[in-house]
This record gives C-alpha cells, sequence and structure tokens, in this order.
C-alpha cells in the first residue's frame, strides 16, 4: 500500500501547472569506499540505459567543490549524479559535504526534485543530511544494506583496534581503524546517549523511505556486516510505518540486480 502511495504522490508532483518538474537521484557510497561503487558494480549503466543520464560526480576540491564529468543540465527530465565523501570520516562530517552538494544542486536546479540513494553506512550519512536540512527539495530516501540500528562489526574493530586482535581486521574488510575510531563508535548497536540512538529520534522530512534490505541471513550468502532488522527503516522511530520494506538475497555488497531495484522504487 506504500508503495503505491509512493507512486501517487510523485504522479501529483508532475501534474503541478505551470512548473517544469525533472528528477535528479544523488547516489551515496558507504564505508571504506568511493563513489565509484555505483559505477563497477554495473548500477549506472542499468540506470542510464533505462533513461537516467549519468551526469557525472560530486567531490570537494580545496573547500569548494567540483563536478567532473557531463555536469547537470535543465533538458534531461531524470539524471543521476554521485557523490564522493570521505568515508572514514565521522558521520556528521560526511552529511556536511553531502548538504553541500544537495544545497548546490537546488540553487542550480531549484525546480528540480531530489531522490538520494544511500548505500551501507553511506545510508545513515543521507538520513544525518535530511534531518539538518528539511528544507530541501528531497522526495525521496532509498538505503540499501545500511546499519540504521547499528551493527556490532564496527563495535568489535573499535574495541580491538590497539589490542593483538587488530590484525584481523583487514580480512574483515576493515582498515585504517585510527581514522575511523569515532565513526566505528557512531556505527554501533543503538545505544542511549550513542549517535544512532539520537539520530533515529529526530524528527526526519515527510517524504518516501524504503529500506533494501539484505534478507538471507546465512553465514556463508548473508550480509555478515550488517544484521537484516538493523537495515529496516521501519525500526527507526522517527520514521517507522512510512518505511516501506524490500527484501532480497545476497551478501553485503552492491550488485546488478540493486539498480533493477531502483528502477521500479524510482520515478
Amino acid at each position: 500500500m506504500i508503495r503505491n502511495l509512493s507512486k501517487a504522490f510523485l504522479l501529483s508532483l508532475l501534474l503541478i501547472p505551470a512548473i517544469a518538474l525533472a528528477d535528479i537521484a544523488v547516489l551515496v557510497h558507504g564505508f571504506h569506499s568511493s563513489s565509484n561503487i555505483w559505477r563497477k558494480s554495473g548500477i549506472i549503466n542499468i540506470l542510464a540505459t533505462h533513461g537516467w543520464r549519468d551526469a557525472g560526480y560530486y567531490l570537494p576540491v580545496q573547500g569548494n567543490v567540483a563536478f567532473p564529468g557531463q555536469g547537470l543540465d535543465n533538458q534531461s527530465p531524470r539524471q543521476l549524479v554521485t557523490a564522493e565523501l570521505p568515508s572514514d570520516a565521522p558521520i556528521e562530517i560526511q552529511a556536511d559535504l553531502l548538504s553541500q552538494y544537495l544545497k548546490d544542486i537546488h540553487q542550480r536546479f531549484p525546480d528540480q526534485m531530489i531522490h538520494l540513494i544511500g548505500y551501507s553506512a553511506g545510508g545513515v550519512v543521507a538520513r544525518l543530511t535530511l534531518v539538518h536540512n528539511p528544507d530541501l527539495p528531497v522526495v525521496q530516501l532509498i538505503t540499501i544494506a545500511s546499519p540504521h540500528l547499528g551493527t556490532p562489526i564496527a563495535e568489535f574493530a573499535r574495541l580491538t583496534k590497539d589490542t593483538p586482535l587488530g590484525f584481523i581486521a583487514p580480512i574483515a574488510g576493515i582498515n585504517e581503524l585510527d581514522a575511523s575510531k569515532r565513526l566505528f563508535k557512531q556505527l554501533g548497536r543503538e545505544k542511549e546517549n550513542y549517535f544512532l540512538f539520537w539520530l533515529n529520534r529526530q524528527p526526519h522530512p515527510n517524504i518516501l523511505y524504503t529500506s533494501i534490505i539484505r534478507a538471507d541471513g546465512s553465514i556463508m550468502k548473508g550480509d555478515i556486516f550488517v544484521p537484516s532488522y538493523s537495515q529496516n527503516m521501519a525500526f527507526v522511530p522517527a520514521i517507522g510505518k512510512r518505511a516501506e520494506i524490500i527484501m532480497t538475497p545476497g551478501d553485503h555488497y552492491l550488485k546488478p540486480t540493486d539498480g533493477y531495484l531502483l528502477l521500479n522504487l524510482l520515478p
């Protein structure tokens, strides 16, 4: 039912007279990664071959924002960009930079609607950005395998940083422990007086929320980095029943099938 309401809401926006609405999707990568992950996974190519123009990517340059690639325009009805963030930095630092990107889009294209797509920790970054900027024209947030309620592996990485067990961190895909210590604390399981407990109880804009959840919990095939329950925005008190849930098999990593899911979720 939520899905039907979502489509009806977006359709109503398109029917508003005298306003030429268009859509810009901003894709946010996760921890210890870069914006190229969206292209390497094949997701950008799938979206581009189905009507979404790849306009390039945002990245920070000497305190400003740069935009390599073709760049956004006013002619394309559906465009996508990827956002380059310092993925090992604390959530608020990443969210501040993402806010700059979104404000730049809004300033240059005030009549275009923004759709945020966050992968893994990028989904949490996107939520903090929305909390800090409720007036931005973001109409939708889609997260993929994001630790909205935290993850035990972040706690493990933080606790073992200064112990002999630290040598196993690269095996689990976790590096640069010193630089990421604060981030690991923020992404630990939700506890009172901790970051996620606070974020999950802040007012969130009244937009469309969708959680793409890795449902296969087996050790060999499931998501060993983020528990399935943690990926569900319906369990975030500030969002609750507003969230649409899509269960998918597989591990934590992005894959082409995510591209086809996004095609069905985006306008």
